[in-house]
């Protein structure tokens, strides 16, 4: 039995956008072959990713104010959906390992489990905070009497201990990531 949902211009919002998990739309018409031969395969992959990863479909003709929306101007249109956002795209009738590909990577990126997520979480915290860190250090180079001025003189220690949490943070990653 398919697990795909079918969606309207009413409900989009609360099924895709507001869903608690990473989620697939395809815009399709019942006019459209390449849509008819597609479809099985979402229903096959709603099946196999149930709890995981949510599928949708919408009918383009009975719901043009999402498909205008969302530009759809050729179908059968996958679009991916993850925390509110459009993250990727499928255009036409695609083979199944394509889509699931892409269904793979979306949960790479996008985990549903709480701990998926803290990693996810953790890696971007980690990441963005060693770019300003080395910000930090240029700008500390080329500033001149920074030490001497009471505000630059704050803002640099308060830059030196939140590059050492960040040093405890991407420890912590390691372990979290099963490496330590």
């Amino acid at each position: 039995m398919s697990k795909v949902v079918e969606v309207t211009d009413r409900d989009f919002e609360e099924e895709v956008l507001r869903a608690d998990l990473p989620t697939e739309v395809d815009f399709w018409a019942p006019w459209c072959g390449p849509c008819l031969m597609v479809s099985p395969i979402y229903d096959k992959l709603s099946e196999e990713y149930d709890g995981r990863f949510k599928f949708c479909k919408m009918n383009v003709d009975e719901n043009p104010q999402t498909a205008m929306k969302y530009q759809i101007v050729s179908i059968p249109m996958q679009m991916y959906f993850a925390d509110g956002q459009k993250v990727d795209e499928i255009l036409g009738a695609v083979p199944e390992h394509t889509i699931r590909t892409m269904v793979e990577g979306i949960l790479k990126n996008f985990p549903t489990d709480e701990r998926g997520k803290l990693k996810v979480l953790l890696t971007s915290w980690v990441e963005h905070n060693k770019q300003d860190s080395e910000k930090f250090r240029k700008w500390t180079e080329n500033a001149k009497n920074a030490e001497a001025d009471p505000i630059y003189s704050s803002i640099l220690r308060a830059a030196q201990e939140m590059e050492k949490a960040n040093e405890r943070l991407s420890q912590l990653l390691i372990v979290l990531r099963g490496g330590g």
